[in-house]
């Protein structure tokens, strides 16, 4: 892969709509580093945001004229952006070790380093099919959270700007393959007349269907303490409606169990902004030796 030939567009600041053209290899490497490290270092809120604005910013997966927006992409760059914020992952131990750890091992990903906060991390994928760039953006939503990792859904917006930033210890992978998932959205199964089950094509369903039945099975409680119940029940209502007999299952293997409260709970848990992705139901159940 050869960053210095992939096109992209520049922004100089979140204020400037029109841009320019760059490559991926300069907005990578010509960086303003007192900038960062000031933003890194200051515990002013207000003065983090204003540097941030003012930093460069890109759109990795393409070139975009006269202005920035989905409708006026001149030439894709066959990348996706992902982000992995710290506060969708806080289930995950080694966080500060997410590149060597968990991301180098992803042979698809040909760059990864912190955020400009130096939080978080984001990572560049090279995709097959650039005109299906929301189908593979939806396929990696589900793989991520396969390895109990939540990105950022926002980034499934082929304009959404990327924040200049520098890491020491950044990954690069000239040689990552190409992604070739594409996620098709299931046909949901209508239930047969008289009956009160629903059904589902998804292979997320079907996993975590398979897992509450070995949860009930081997009486295993993964609600251990209200946190945990917590990032349980947010994580099930990604699935809505069809999550809620699985919270149940899975919160009355706790002493304390109250299906009143947990139905309760359930129903703010569908009305929340809180993104935690089934990731984090599928991480608990790793923990607690279960597989499928």
């Amino acid at each position: 892969m050869d960053f210095q030939n992939i096109e992209i567009s520049v922004y100089r600041g979140v204020r400037d709509t029109i841009g320019h053209k760059s490559t991926l290899y300069d907005f990578l490497n010509y960086v303003e580093y007192d900038a960062i490290k000031e933003l890194r270092s200051t515990n002013d809120p207000e003065r983090k945001k204003e540097i941030k604005k003012s930093l460069l910013q890109a759109t990795i997966s393409g070139v975009f004229a006269p202005k920035r927006s989905a409708d006026n992409l001149v030439k894709h760059s066959g990348l996706i952006c992902v982000d992995i914020d710290r506060k969708d992952n806080l289930h995950i131990g080694n966080f500060d070790n997410l590149i060597p750890d968990a991301l180098r091992d992803i042979e698809e990903i040909c760059y990864a380093s912190h955020s400009v906060s130096g939080a978080g991390y984001f990572c560049i994928i090279p995709i097959k099919y650039s005109e299906k760039h929301k189908q593979h953006f939806e396929a990696l939503v589900r793989d991520f959270e396969s390895m109990g990792i939540n990105i950022d859904k926002a980034c499934g917006d082929v304009c959404r700007l990327r924040c200049q930033s520098y890491d020491l210890h950044q990954y690069i992978n000239l040689t990552a393959k190409p992604y070739t998932k594409l996620y098709r959205e299931e046909k949901q199964i209508r239930p047969r007349f008289g009956s009160c089950q629903s059904f589902s094509n998804s292979d997320t369903d079907e996993k975590v269907a398979m897992l509450c039945r070995e949860i009930a099975h081997q009486h295993i409680d993964i609600t251990v303490n209200y946190d945990d119940w917590m990032k349980v029940g947010a994580a099930l209502s990604s699935l809505g409606e069809n999550g809620r007999q699985w919270f149940h299952l899975c919160s009355s293997m706790n002493p304390g169990y109250n299906p009143a409260e947990c139905d309760r709970k359930f129903t703010n848990l569908l009305k929340s902004t809180r993104r935690i992705g089934i990731g984090t139901f599928f991480y608990a159940c790793q923990r607690a030796g279960l597989k499928i």
